[in-house]
């Protein structure tokens, strides 16, 4: 009998601070998540201990912790100060790239080749080629270093690029991404002599096989551009001749005529190509505009 009464007694005891702990949690006396009522209702006396525990140790921390964050907030406020310079004198700092490496101050050559290295140095190849002919042996081995690696990876995907063309060769989607890599690799001017040769004259092919599948204006200006780089003239006339069929009225062909004929040194041809421009209203943009003033020097 006092066994039943005893365990009455304490059910109700259970009951009454589990409403206790709910109400405290829902009016945000206790500093804990509404989930933690579950250990308490499940786990009677030591579920209650618990998060009352955990509510005191979040209550006596949290204005610790606030005064941590500000402080916090101040140090970067100082830092981000100290380290951003105002507009106007940062752009009176500015310095391109090429004319550091003319300073006489090594430090400065030798941190600028590693912070290209560090960056992004597909971006800087320009730059690293003019290092390479610099008078600090040192900057000169970071330049070569940055440009032996960057070839190392055209080369990795290089192979990855012919070891899927190779098993299927005429695949239309891999034929199209090894022009791309190609287009892209060449324009780095990471190759030089008997590999430029090699790796153009496979470029021609694979466009002339890509316009097989189907005929663009893109293509054909890649394969003329490079069939001049490969002094093959004749084979540019005929691009021309095929351009000029499709595209007549399209600047880019305009252009290349144009390169054409200067190349050739055809002065009379040149004059021809420059007053049909004229006559036949051709628009050309901007960009149009200015590679023809070029051309026309």
């Amino acid at each position: 009998m006092i066994q039943n009464i005893t365990g009455v007694v304490f059910i109700i005891f259970h009951i009454i601070c589990c409403v206790l702990v709910w109400t405290g949690i829902n009016s945000h006396l206790l500093k804990v998540k509404r989930y933690l009522i579950l250990p308490v209702i499940f786990v009677p006396v030591w579920g209650m201990i618990c998060v009352l525990l955990l509510h005191f140790q979040i209550f006596f921390h949290q204005d610790k912790k606030r005064e941590i964050g500000i402080e916090k907030m101040k140090i970067n406020e100082e830092i981000y100060r100290s380290i951003i310079a105002p507009k106007e004198e940062s752009d009176r700092n500015i310095v391109p790239l090429e004319e550091v490496l003319l300073i006489d101050e090594a430090a400065m050559r030798r941190d600028l080749i590693m912070n290209v290295l560090n960056d992004d140095p597909e971006n800087y190849i320009d730059m690293l080629k003019q290092a390479r002919m610099n008078d600090d042996v040192e900057v000169v081995h970071y330049a070569i270093t940055g440009m032996v690696e960057l070839s190392k990876e055209y080369e990795s995907r290089l192979q990855k690029i012919e070891y899927r063309y190779a098993k299927e060769p005429e695949n239309q989607q891999f034929i199209s991404e090894y022009c791309d890599f190609l287009q892209e690799y060449l324009s780095q001017g990471l190759l030089e002599g008997q590999m430029e040769l090699v790796q153009r004259n496979q470029y021609i092919k694979l466009l002339k096989k890509k316009l097989k599948f189907k005929e663009d204006l893109h293509t054909y200006v890649c394969l003329a551009e490079n069939q001049m780089q490969m002094k093959e003239y004749e084979q540019v006339l005929k691009s021309l001749e095929r351009m000029d069929k499709k595209w007549h009225r399209n600047e880019e062909y305009w252009i290349l005529r144009i390169r054409y004929y200067v190349e050739l040194k055809q002065g009379k041809e040149l004059k021809e190509t420059l007053e049909q421009i004229q006559q036949e209203h051709i628009y050309l943009s901007a960009k149009g505009k200015e590679a023809l003033a070029f051309w026309q020097e």
